[in-house]
């Protein structure tokens, strides 16, 4: 009997050390699949977060060639963590009037990896958006409101994306703000996507001087404003002043009217290229095409089925933000590493020429 109970108690050790080991398996093998989800910058972050609209007052402001100047108000969609703060802050521009919502996937994203994003609208725009409808209800179609015809000039709303910036670090010491406690003003982006990045530029440049302080500008696929080979304020002629770290996102540039590079003819306005070629004083400097992606792609209504240009727009961007406002390492990989390589090999992006950071912290 004692022989048989041993023999009992030994099979029921080995079975009671299989199970452990079926379950520890079981964990590594979830905790590796947990792990491969967010391997990319571009994947969705574990922060939950709010998502607001509000009106920001500006003053009024006339100046030759601005008329939306004569508006005292604007409207800013909010992406803000909820957990404790501060968190770098990034102020996004969007593409041509109306599409202020074209940019909620890029806010969501980065909200869920602990940045506070503000994507503002323009004057001209804002002062028809009387009853914006709720921001997850607005689809890839059509604008998000009728495209104005005031949004003419550089002056007033590169002035604005500034004042947005003031607005924020303020709303930062209100303990009634959606913001208060939330914002690292010591970490600013000032980030532009097509005419966006028109107005970041000079945005960019003017904070050299007057305040308040920038860390870094993204530019993604950035445009100049023309009428056929007529430029009023051209941004080139403003970025050798730069000196702060900037990257230059381009899409193809060929999609003619208007989305094509500007070297193309007098309905081209996209001068990405031309862009990065006038920063020949900032700091830090990178620049990549991401091949065969067209203007569009870098506009992110924050659907699941994103294409694999919209991937590369926002994975190169995001490393960028992690590096120079995180002083995140890891994002060396995609900005001067063997990950980027990887992308290059698999003729997903092309690098500007000499496009590249250093190659430690």
């Amino acid at each position: 009997r004692n022989l048989q109970y041993c023999r009992y108690g030994r099979e029921r050790v080995k079975r009671r050390n299989l199970a452990a080991a079926v379950v520890f398996l079981a964990l590594m093998l979830s905790s590796t699949a947990a792990a491969s989800q967010g391997s990319h910058p571009e994947d969705l972050g574990l922060l939950r977060l709010q998502v607001a609209t509000v009106q920001i007052a500006v003053p009024v402001s006339v100046l030759p060639h601005d008329p939306e100047g004569v508006f005292t108000s604007l409207i800013a969609d909010l992406y803000v963590p909820q957990a404790t703060g501060p968190f770098p802050l990034v102020e996004i521009s969007h593409d041509w009037p109306g599409t202020r919502r074209s940019l909620g996937g890029w806010g969501r994203l980065l909200a869920s990896h602990g940045y506070v994003v503000i994507v503002p609208d323009r004057r001209g725009s804002s002062a028809i958006d009387t009853a914006p409808p709720p921001i997850a209800s607005v689809g890839e179609s059509g604008l998000d409101v009728p495209a104005d015809i005031v949004d003419l000039g550089e002056n007033v709303n590169s002035d604005d994306m500034l004042r947005v910036v003031r607005w924020a670090e303020a709303q930062n010491r209100d303990a009634t703000s959606a913001l208060y406690g939330k914002v690292d003003s010591k970490h600013v982006a000032l980030a532009g996507h097509s005419i966006g990045g028109y107005y970041a530029t000079f945005a960019a440049a003017k904070a050299q001087s007057a305040g308040p302080r920038i860390t870094t500008l993204l530019l993604l696929d950035p445009t100049d404003e023309r009428l056929g080979n007529y430029s009023l304020d051209s941004s080139l002629a403003v970025a050798p002043s730069l000196q702060l770290p900037t990257e230059v996102l381009a899409s193809e540039e060929k999609t003619h009217p208007i989305q094509c590079n500007m070297s193309f003819g007098p309905d081209c306005t996209i001068v990405s290229e031309q862009e990065y070629a006038a920063l020949t004083h900032t700091s830090a400097l990178y620049g990549l095409r991401v091949v065969r992606a067209i203007h569009t792609d870098v506009e992110d209504y924050g659907s699941k089925s994103r294409t694999e240009p919209q991937l590369m727009f926002e994975r190169y961007g995001i490393s960028w933000l992690n590096y120079w406002l995180k002083n995140d390492c890891t994002a060396l990989g995609y900005l001067n590493g063997s990950d980027a390589l990887t992308d290059q090999q698999a003729g997903r992006i092309a690098l500007f020429q000499g496009s590249g950071l250093p190659a430690s912290c």
